[in-house]
């Protein structure tokens, strides 16, 4: 192999012994400089320094890149002697984070959770197809005129010239308790005038009788001093005392009836006054020629005033009544039925408690009434007067609605009301679904609602509907119920 001249090996150099007083170099070179003081003494005195080639032997000038940075040391390999026991290794304590980087990373999780969100919205909006059935409450109003309807009976009489009450206005009877005194046509008052006489005489002769007695009679002490007692005790409530006025005139009556009784049975056989009790006693057959005692028929409240309907309004003559008839009532007129004979007046009339009910003409012509709801009544003429009805019957003719009505409240608040202007309202609870929801599947309306089985109709009854959202109750209970998902068509 033929070799550069650069790359030729020179041929080794002749050693030459150092001189006594020139020593070798630490690495084999020439030995330093004599030292004629022997300051410097070689430490490797026989060692020969190597000698450096010959300059023209050197390769051409590097002419590639040159590294800036000197190559990487060897690693030391580690002592394996421990480090002494006086030192402690450092542990760094953990890092604290602030509470800042922990808020912001807070705010921008949960605004990229509102965005998935919003977009997860915005794209289903794009496809929707169902909807989620919620509950609601729907509530309606209806208004109209109303006549009342009372069970009721009225007492009348032909040639009646005095009627003398005997029961309170407004007053509760019962069965067989006396009403009234009813005179009729040709009774005079004189004829009272007239026993009023004979009644006086016999009371004058009792004085005579008792003051022509000698002998004390205990028994009769006693009646009179229960009539004063009573006569008293009446005094006192008249003045203002607590008590029951009514109930304490019975009682004095029974006292002074009590003692009448005695004196005639006790002067029995005298013949004065037993003449002056039989002119007493014709009298009485006279007037009763003329006169007619009234009593209450049943329970319930006695009421003087009328207004001529009472026959026809009540509950056994209503139910035959048209839209039209009604009308006519409410403008005023009698049905000829009910006119009363032409000589008679309205004595009284017995209302019974917590049986009444109402005819209702309503405004609204496409209000839909189902026989059996119920709805709470304001009556307008009586601001704070409120009633549950339920609704009895429907009838549509000649272009007017009427709803029979029956309630089962007290009587009181309507006892003077024949009719008046009334609000009729509802609350129920139904469940809202969109109005796009409702089909009509040969002829059933409802809704189709996805069970896990999979879709069915639901047949609905519908409360109200608009163009976006109706109301609906299931016709089967427990059909349809908040959550269930319907679908949309």
């Amino acid at each position: 192999m033929t070799q550069d001249p650069w790359q030729q090996q020179p041929a080794p150099p002749q050693q030459t012994p150092p001189a006594d007083n020139q020593h070798p170099g630490v690495y084999g070179g020439a030995g330093a400089p004599p030292d004629p003081d022997g300051f410097f003494t070689p430490a490797y005195p026989n060692r020969v320094r190597q000698q450096t080639p010959p300059g023209f032997n050197v390769p051409p000038p590097y002419t590639e890149g040159i590294h800036p940075y000197p190559p990487p040391l060897n690693e030391v390999e580690p002592l394996d002697e421990e480090p002494p026991d006086d030192r402690m290794i450092y542990r760094a304590p953990p890092r604290q984070r602030s509470v800042i980087v922990w808020l912001y990373a807070s705010l921008a999780i949960l605004i990229i959770v509102l965005i998935s969100v919003a977009a997860s919205q915005f794209i289903g909006k794009q496809d929707v197809k169902t909807a989620v059935v919620t509950i609601s409450e729907h509530g309606s109003t209806f208004s109209g005129r109303t006549i009342i309807v009372r069970n009721e009976s009225v007492f009348q009489q032909e040639n009646v010239s005095d009627v003398r009450y005997l029961a309170e206005e407004a007053s509760a009877v019962s069965r067989g308790d006396p009403v009234c005194t009813v005179y009729s046509t040709g009774f005079s008052p004189r004829e009272l005038e007239r026993l009023q006489s004979y009644r006086s005489a016999i009371k004058d002769y009792h004085k005579v009788l008792l003051d022509a007695s000698t002998t004390p009679d205990a028994q009769l002490a006693r009646l009179e001093t229960m009539v004063m007692q009573r006569a008293q005790e009446t005094q006192a409530l008249v003045r203002g005392a607590s008590g029951n006025l009514l109930n304490q005139e019975l009682l004095l009556k029974e006292a002074i009836g009590n003692r009448h009784t005695y004196l005639k049975q006790k002067y029995i056989e005298d013949t004065k006054l037993t003449r002056l009790y039989d002119n007493e006693n014709s009298q009485l057959q006279r007037i009763e020629t003329w006169t007619k005692q009234f009593t209450a028929m049943d329970n319930g409240i006695i009421r003087f005033y009328t207004d001529g309907f009472e026959a026809a309004l009540n509950t056994s003559t209503s139910l035959a009544y048209s839209p039209q008839d009604v009308r006519s009532m409410l403008s005023g007129q009698v049905p000829e039925s009910a006119i009363r004979p032409k000589n008679a007046i309205d004595i009284f009339r017995l209302v019974r408690q917590y049986d009444w009910g109402a005819l209702m003409l309503a405004d609204d012509l496409s209000w839909n009434p189902v026989v059996g709801d119920q709805y709470r009544m304001l009556i307008e003429s009586f601001e704070n007067t409120t009633v549950m009805v339920t609704v009895e019957s429907v009838t549509r003719s000649g272009g007017e609605l009427m709803v029979r009505l029956k309630a089962d409240s007290a009587i009181e608040p309507i006892l003077y009301t024949r009719s008046a202007r009334v609000q009729l309202s509802k609350s129920v609870i139904t469940y809202a679904v969109p109005a796009s929801a409702i089909i009509n599947q040969e002829g059933i309306i409802g809704v189709v609602v996805q069970y896990k089985e999979g879709p069915y109709l639901v047949p609905v009854e519908v409360v109200s509907q608009d163009a976006t959202q109706a109301h609906v109750v299931p016709v089967h209970a427990g059909h349809l119920y908040e959550g269930l998902v319907v679908q949309l068509f």
